[in-house]
C-alpha cells in the first residue's frame, strides 16, 4: 500500500487531517524543525498525481524535494513550519526541543485538522488528538509531506549559516556529524550555532573566561527590558559557542531575575 492509500485508509471521509515531522534533532548545530502538513478528501482527489511522488524526505533527491515543497505549498489546505534553535536546544534539551517546534507549527495552521499523525513513539501533546507512528514518514502521506517541508526549510536555513560561518561547511553537511564537521569544530571551536549541550561539541570546546565575564558584566548594565532582550541577541548569541553550559546557564538565571525586577519596575511607572 502507498503512503496516500494509507492515508485514506485511515481516516474517514470528510475529516481534515495533518501529518507531523521534524528535522535536524540529530544535528550538532543549528536549529531543530518541525512542519505540519494539513490535508484532505478533495486535495487528495485533485493532486493525488503529485502526491503519489512523496516519500520519505530521506529518500529523495534535494532537487527533488525542493520541487515537491514548492508543489505542496501551493496545494496544501494548509501548512505550517517552527523552528527551535540552539539555545533553545541547549536549554530545554532535544527531545523538548523537538516537541516545542511540532507544538508550534501545529499552533500556527490556517486550517486545523481533526486529526494528527506524529513521525516518532512520543507525543508532542499539540492540544489536537495525535496518532503516533514510528516511520511515519514512511508510512503516511501526510507525515511525509510535513518531512519534506521541514527538511527543505532547515536545509535553507543551514545553507544560509555556511555562508555565514566559513569553514564549517554547514551548507553541505547541514550541522550534522559527519567528519569535516569534526574536522572543522577541532579546528575551530564551536561557533554561535552550535548546540553546547552535545558531547561531540563540548570536546571540541575552547571556552572564554575572557568572554564570560565580559557578559556578565554587560548584562547588569541594562536598564530596560528593551535592553535584555538586546543583550541576547547582540552579546549572547555570537559568543556563544566559546561558553561553557554551566555559564550559560548562570547567565540564564541572572537574566531571569534581572528581567522579573525590571518588568515590575516599568508596570509600576505605568
Amino acid at each position: 500500500m502507498n503512503l496516500v492509500e494509507w492515508d485514506l485508509g485511515n481516516v474517514s471521509h470528510g475529516i481534515t487531517w495533518g501529518g507531523v515531522d521534524e528535522a535536524g534533532r540529530g544535528a550538532w548545530a543549528g536549529p531543530v524543525v518541525a512542519a505540519c502538513a494539513v490535508l484532505d478528501h478533495p486535495t487528495i482527489k485533485k493532486w493525488r498525481h503529485v502526491l503519489e511522488d512523496v516519500r520519505d524526505s530521506k529518500k529523495l533527491s534535494p532537487a527533488r524535494r525542493e520541487v515537491l515543497a514548492s508543489e505542496l505549498k501551493s496545494m496544501l489546505p494548509a501548512y505550517s513550519v517552527a523552528e527551535v534553535d540552539n539555545l533553545g536546544i541547549d536549554r530545554e534539551n532535544i527531545l523538548e526541543a523537538t516537541f516545542m517546534a511540532m507544538r508550534g507549527a501545529v499552533s500556527q495552521l490556517a486550517v486545523k485538522p481533526r486529526i494528527l499523525f506524529v513521525d516518532g513513539n512520543q507525543a508532542p501533546k499539540t492540544g489536537l488528538p495525535e496518532r503516533l507512528l514510528v516511520e511515519g514518514d514512511a508510512t503516511s502521506c501526510a507525515v511525509a509531506c510535513a518531512s519534506i517541508l521541514a527538511k527543505t526549510h532547515r536545509d535553507e536555513i543551514m545553507r544560509r549559516m555556511g555562508d555565514h560561518y566559513e569553514g564549517y561547511d554547514f551548507g553541505r553537511h547541514k550541522g550534522y556529524g559527519t567528519a569535516r564537521h569534526r574536522e572543522a569544530l577541532l579546528e575551530l571551536g564551536p561557533c554561535a550555532i552550535h548546540r553546547i549541550s552535545f558531547s561531540p561539541v563540548i570536546s571540541a570546546q575552547k571556552p572564554s573566561e575572557e568572554v564570560r565575564d565580559f557578559l556578565r558584566q554587560s548584562l547588569e548594565k541594562c536598564d530596560s527590558v528593551v535592553e535584555l532582550h538586546c543583550w541576547v541577541d547582540v552579546h549572547l548569541r555570537p559568543a556563544y559557542g566559546k561558553l561553557k553550559l554551566v555559564w550559560v546557564e548562570t547567565l540564564r538565571r541572572r537574566y531571569a531575575t534581572l528581567l522579573t525586577r525590571l518588568v515590575a519596575g516599568e508596570e509600576g511607572l505605568g
